[in-house]
């Protein structure tokens, strides 16, 4: 048997190439985002139309819009049946097309070829898969278990490099404060007396 579906495709407009099966009793279309088919076209009604979906086919109803709905050109009065290859034109700009997609549906077949034991051979994949997977052994006490090689540690190439610019902070720091919180003679004899009040002697 063979089943019936029914394609919208935007040919010209805002989307062209845009599709859409009509598979509800009814679908609506126009500006406004509420309905079935959105499309965003000014001169479109905010409800412009709606498909219908009968026992002998698809109709399209105009929904009392502004500029009109049009099949192969010309404007809807009424609920029209929609044929295989209808033009439908909103407006002036949106042009679809409607068509009618047949796709076989294949029933199922069921066998009737009977089954006489002696004649096939069944594979027993579980006692293959049982001889192929089977279980290791837990190593025992009187088998040696290999240890996993100990990762090498990091040679200490820069450890001294590091502990001289630690040495070098330390000392530099303790210049500083020296420097800092050395008393003002002390400063006077450093600068051999060159320093403004220091006594000159």
């Amino acid at each position: 048997m063979a089943e019936q579906k029914f394609l919208i495709t935007m040919r010209s407009g805002p989307i062209p190439g845009s599709s859409y099966y009509i598979e509800k009793d009814e679908v609506y279309l126009g500006r406004d985002l509420s309905n079935d088919l959105p499309v965003p076209d000014p001169e479109i009604s905010r409800r412009h139309a709606r498909f219908l979906r009968k026992p002998d086919g698809i109709y399209i109803e105009d929904l009392g819009s502004t500029n009109g709905t049009f099949v192969n050109g010309v404007r809807l009065t009424g609920p029209q049946l929609l044929q295989h290859g209808d033009l439908i034109t909103l407006a002036e700009n949106t042009v679809m097309s409607f068509e009618v997609k047949e796709e076989a549906t294949q029933p199922t077949r069921v066998s009737t070829q009977t089954f006489e034991p002696g004649l096939y051979e069944v594979p027993k994949p579980a006692q293959a898969a049982k001889k192929e997977y089977e279980p290791v052994a837990a190593p025992t006490p009187q088998q040696p278990v290999a240890q996993a090689p100990c990762m090498e540690k990091p040679k200490k190439g820069m450890g001294w490099f590091a502990t001289l610019l630690l040495v070098l902070l330390i000392v530099i720091v303790i210049v500083a404060l020296v420097l800092i919180f050395m008393p003002a003679s002390w400063w006077c004899a450093l600068t051999f007396n060159q320093l403004p009040g220091c006594p000159i002697y």
